[in-house]
């Protein structure tokens, strides 16, 4: 019987934990967080509240990866805790929502920055330039968790140096103006109110959206246990630190009204510096940072649903692995087809108004998880990271996931509905298909 190969270390864990983290938001979402919040401090603060929801969120994860360390991440800690149509429903929420949602949207903006900036695609063009790059890093993939790696490892570089270049563009530029950073901190939290503060979070949230990634890789981690823990936390570190770094650039050159009216923040900063040199070099490391992203959902996805094929809520063939390279080769094209599919009927802006719903919906409920785990095993639990401040730290979390998902139904009711018929219609499918007794 072909298994999966265990051949990541902790290093390739934290790329695919950060990678998966590290995608377009921080380019553009800073934009979205100064037009509800325009005061300079506030603006670093709710990054900052933003950062430390994450990090209780990956202290979750590392507790439940040490507790479960098996392929299929998410689902395994959902389908432990609740009844089966919970784990199908995260599995449908992923396939056609969270994942196939981000593939699409994100390989759109790759293409789209490609035609912006370097060779004019035209609409269609951009469609199958879309397609192309899910084509291709799948086929790498599915080659091999070391060449998915090495490609991950290869970009999440690229990513990081490019980063790197853009703060020391701004920062080397000599001291901020002192009106970039009025008014006085008094004023500030005295206009600021949890309403305003919680509009703020909600892009800031997603941007920081990807932690649960490395989780559904642990059948191929070398001592996962131990690694799959670290990685995570490891990972949400080094991108919040990033985070906080390029806001701060960003409220070093340009103006809290400026940052609030860009439509493209990270090119207009860049070119402030070093004209439009500096643009097209945003644009390369949008279209870098675009590839990294893909590439480690398309690496992470296709492991749940080879999970979920596995336990018999798929079709068995994609829980296949592929008999030389070890990899759920079929998962891994089902994947790209459902994502090639939805990047041809919808936009941008639709298809992430999806997943924002979506994703927080399972965050919560994958908290929540946590709980019922503890509960179950109330006993000392040798090798296993426990979240630090449990359950206060864990109920903040599954607070902040319930608020997001109700400021989805205000902010985007047409999508959340909308997904929620998907949800409710493969609640439907999941009990008429299931025989009487299986399904609880």
């Amino acid at each position: 019987m072909t298994e999966f190969k265990r051949e990541l270390g902790l290093f390739d864990s934290i790329v695919v934990v950060a990678g998966g983290i590290v995608g377009v938001g921080i380019f553009a979402n800073p934009s979205n967080v100064a037009r509800v919040v325009s005061d300079p401090l506030l603006i670093l603060l709710v990054w900052a509240i933003g950062g430390a929801v994450a990090l209780i969120g990956a202290f979750v994860w590392a507790e439940l990866a040490s507790r479960f360390p098996h392929v299929g991440g998410q689902y395994v800690y959902l389908e432990r805790a609740y009844p089966p149509v919970v784990g199908f429903l995260y599995g449908v929420a992923l396939l056609f929502i969270i994942n196939g949602g981000s593939l699409a949207a994100v390989s759109i903006l790759f293409a789209s920055y490609v035609d912006r900036s370097f060779i004019a695609l035209g609409p269609i063009g951009i469609r199958i330039a879309a397609a192309g790059a899910l084509v291709t890093l799948t086929a790498v993939n599915a080659i091999g968790v070391r060449a998915g790696a090495r490609t991950n490892n290869l970009l999440m570089g690229a990513k990081v140096l490019g980063m790197l270049a853009l703060l020391a563009l701004a920062f080397t530029r000599g001291a901020a103006p002192a009106s970039h950073f009025d008014p006085a901190p008094a004023v500030v939290f005295g206009r600021a109110s949890l309403s305003v503060v919680f509009t703020a979070l909600v892009p800031i949230l997603f941007a920081y959206g990807g932690w649960q990634s490395c989780a559904n890789i642990a059948a191929e981690i070398k001592d996962p246990v131990r690694n799959l823990a670290r990685a995570t936390v490891l990972g949400v570190i080094l991108v919040v630190a990033l985070y906080l770094s390029l806001n701060l650039a960003y409220l070093w050159v340009l103006t809290p009204a400026q940052i609030a009216a860009s439509p493209a923040l990270a090119a207009d900063m860049a070119r402030a510096v070093a004209g439009e040199a500096g643009a097209r070099f945003v644009a390369l490391l949008i279209v870098v940072s675009s590839l990294g992203f893909l590439s480690v959902v398309i690496l992470t996805g296709a492991r749940l649903y080879y999970a979920m094929a596995a336990d018999g809520l798929l079709f068995k063939r994609v829980a296949q692995l592929h008999p030389r390279f070890h990899t759920p080769v079929i998962a891994l094209w089902f994947q790209a087809a459902v994502s090639i599919v939805l990047l041809t009927t919808n936009t941008y802006d639709q298809l992430l108004s999806y997943v924002v719903f979506a994703d927080w919906l399972f965050f919560g409920l994958t908290a929540g998880a946590l709980v019922i785990a503890r509960r179950r095993d109330a006993g000392p639990t040798p090798g296993v990271a426990m979240v630090p401040g449990h359950p206060y730290t864990t109920s903040i979390f599954i607070a902040v996931a319930a608020g997001v998902v109700a400021n989805s139904f205000v902010a985007n009711p047409i999508q959340s509905l909308i997904g929620s018929g998907i949800l409710a219609m493969a609640t439907m499918a999941f009990f008429i298909s299931r025989p009487e007794g299986e399904s609880s």
